[in-house]
C-alpha cells in the first residue's frame, strides 16, 4: 500500500529547476519509494545497496554512466561518492534539470562532495518517516499556519483522545509500521537497530565497543526533549567526552536525533548555550527505553518527554516536507525560564509551550521573558492533548496536537 508523501511536489518542483535533487534522511523512511512512484518513464532506477552495481561504481565511473545514463534515480549514493565529481561533469555537459534524483542516508559524509562538485547544481531534501498529516491523507502547512487555517482544519478534524494520540506516539512514523498495522512493532525496531549498526554506523566509522555504543543511544533516547550534557553521558556510560560526541554526531549524521539550539536575543550568543536533544521517531526512541504499550507509555514517567518530543519531530517535518528550512529553537534564561518552542518567522518570535495536560494560562507563566527580548512577538501557544481549538488571549491559542 502506498501512502501519498507530503513531499512529493517539492521533490517535482526541485527536479524542475535543478539538475540535481538529494533526498536524505534515516534508513527506511520511504526515500526510495517515493522517487520510484515518482519514476516517469525513461527514467532508470539503480541501486547501490546491490554489491555488483556498487563494485561497478566505484571502480569504474565513467563507464558506469555510459551503462546507466540519465535521467536516472541513484539510491543510496553514499556508497560510491566516487560518482559525485562525474555527475558534476554530466550536468555541465547536459546543461538541463532533472537529471539526476539521488538518495542518501548519511547526510554529512556526503555533504563534502556535494559541497566540492554540485555547488549551485543540487537541491537538498529531507525526509523521515510518516507525519500525522500523512497518515491522515491530508497536506499540513508549515508550523504553525494562520488562526484561520487552523480555524478551517479543527472544522474538518475529529478531535482524538490521548489513548490515539499515543498509540500514534508508540508505534512510531517507520512506513513499514504504518503501512503494516500487524507489524510486531519490538521485533520490527529490534531489527532496524540491528541493520542500522550494520549497514550505517560501519560505513562511518569503527565502533570498538559496540555494546556501549547501543548503551550510548539508549541514554541518548531516555534523555529526549532534554539539555544536552556531554559530561554526564561520559560519566554514566566510562567513556571521554570527546567519544561521546563523536557517536552523537553519527546519530545525527544519521538522521535519527536532531539538536534543537537555545534562542538568544543575540544570535552570535546562541552557542554558548546547550542545545535540546531530541530522536525523530517516537517508536524507536520507546523501543530503546522499554516501553512495550502505549498505555504505558502514556501513564508513565517517559509519557511527558516522548510527548514534547513527538510534536517537535511533527513541526520539523511541517517546515522539511515542504521544502523548508525550520527556524526552530527553545529559550531559557539566567532565571530558568523555559519556553518549550521559539519559531522565528518573518522576523517574529512566535513562542509555544508543549503540555501533554495542562491549565492553558498557566502554560504561558514563562512567555514574560520572551516578551521583554527586543523582537516583536507573533502568534503563539501552547499544545496539548486537549480536544479544542480555543483563544487563550488576543495573541496565544490552545492548539490540539491532532491538528499539527
Amino acid at each position: 500500500m502506498y501512502i501519498k508523501r507530503q513531499i512529493e511536489e517539492t521533490i517535482l518542483n526541485s527536479s524542475a529547476t535543478f539538475p540535481v535533487v538529494l533526498l536524505t534522511g534515516p534508513r527506511q523512511t520511504g526515500k526510495s519509494t517515493v522517487l520510484r512512484h515518482l519514476k516517469q518513464p525513461g527514467r532508470t532506477y539503480v541501486t547501490l545497496d546491490n554489491p555488483a552495481i556498487r563494485e561497478a561504481a566505484r571502480s569504474a565511473p565513467d563507464l558506469f554512466f555510459q551503462r546507466f545514463p540519465p535521467p536516472l534515480i541513484l539510491d543510496e549514493i553514499q556508497y560510491a561518492p566516487q560518482l559525485f565529481p562525474y555527475i558534476k561533469m554530466i550536468v555541465d555537459e547536459r546543461q538541463d534539470n532533472g537529471l539526476f534524483w539521488l538518495t542518501g542516508s548519511q547526510v554529512f559524509e556526503m555533504m563534502k562532495y556535494v559541497q566540492e562538485s554540485l555547488a549551485g547544481r543540487v537541491s537538498l531534501l529531507k525526509m523521515y518517516g510518516f507525519s500525522q498529516a500523512e497518515k491522515e491523507g491530508r497536506t499540513a502547512l508549515a508550523f504553525p499556519p494562520e488562526q484561520k487555517d487552523l480555524i478551517a482544519l479543527a472544522s474538518r478534524q475529529s478531535p482524538k483522545s490521548a489513548e490515539q494520540i499515543y498509540q500514534s506516539i508508540w508505534r512510531g512514523s517507520m512506513p513499514r509500521v504504518i503501512t503494516q498495522p500487524a507489524m510486531d512493532v519490538e521485533n520490527y525496531y529490534a531489527s532496524y537497530v540491528q541493520t542500522y549498526l550494520e549497514r550505517d554506523v560501519r560505513l562511518i566509522t569503527t565502533i570498538s565497543d559496540e555494546g556501549q555504543f547501543v548503551r550510548f543511544i539508549k541514554l541518548i533516547a531516555a534523555r529526549t526533549a532534554q539539555e544536552l550534557n556531554l559530561a554526564a553521558l561520559a560519566r554514566e556510560i566510562g567513556v571521554d567526552a570527546k567519544t561521546c560526541r563523536r557517536w552523537l554526531d553519527i546519530l545525527e549524521i544519521t538522521g535519527l536525533v536532531i539538536e534543537l539550539p537555545a534562542y538568544s536575543g543575540n544570535l552570535s550568543d546562541r552557542s554558548i548555550k546547550r542545545p535540546k536533544i531530541y530522536f525523530m521517531d517516537t517508536g524507536l526512541a520507546g523501543y530503546l527505553t522499554g516501553w512495550q504499550s502505549a498505555e504505558a507509555m502514556l501513564n508513565g514517567s517517559y509519557g511527558g518527554a516522548v510527548f514534547e518530543t513527538w510534536v517537535v519531530s511533527e513541526i520539523m517535518k511541517s517546515w522539511w516536507f515542504n521544502g523548508k528550512l525550520p527556524n526552530v529553537y527553545y529559550y531559557r534564561d539566567r532565571m530558568q525560564k523555559e519556553v518549550d518552542l521559539i519559531i522565528l518567522r518573518n522576523q517574529q518570535l512566535l513562542p509555544f509551550e508543549i503540555k501533554k495536560s495542562a491549565n492553558p494560562s498557566h502554560a504561558l507563566k514563562n512567555f514574560p521573558a520572551v516578551e521583554k527580548l527586543a523582537v516583536e512577538i507573533g502568534f503563539g501557544g501552547v499544545l496539548s492533548l486537549s480536544p479544542e481549538l480555543l483563544p487563550i488571549n488576543e495573541k496565544y491559542w490552545q492548539i490540539p496536537v491532532s491538528l499539527l
